[in-house]
């Protein structure tokens, strides 16, 4: 059975989204997840541009079980720090955030969040609280 990913957008607004998601892993095969599709997140309310990135501002995570490496999706993924197993954390990046290198052009960005389990377990889960500031393209 493969990993089931449930996500909720709070709030998408014109600086900021908060997404929430829960994930039910289904066997023993590492996977990745994306947790910020920012091609879903809206457009910029004044100049109408597309978000094409997400700088990290906040994580509330808790995990039985798995441990999740959070990263910035590209060619190579470029890992923002990995989540212990059966562990329940808040991490406030509110005073400078943690760019998406993609907006440094970092190979393959598509500027995406993506979480990769690390020893997965069937029955294992996380859940998790993201607030992002968006990046949106130059006019």
């Amino acid at each position: 059975m493969a990993d089931t990913l449930t996500t909720q957008i709070i709030q998408d607004g014109g600086r900021t989204a908060i997404i929430r998601g829960n994930v039910a892993v289904g066997n023993t095969d590492v996977v990745t997840s994306v947790l910020v599709d920012v091609s879903s997140l809206s457009n910029d309310p004044v100049t109408g541009q597309a978000c094409i990135a997400a700088t990290v501002q906040a994580v509330t995570y808790a995990s039985k079980g798995v441990a999740v490496t959070l990263a910035f999706d590209a060619t190579t993924d470029v890992p923002i720090f990995t989540l212990p197993a059966d562990w329940t954390e808040q991490y406030d990046f509110t005073d400078f955030g943690i760019p998406n290198p993609g907006t440094f052009g970092a190979a393959g960005n598509t500027g995406d969040i993506v979480a990769t389990t690390i020893s997965p377990a069937a029955g294992d889960s996380y859940s998790f609280i993201l607030t992002v500031s968006k990046v949106y393209a130059s006019a």
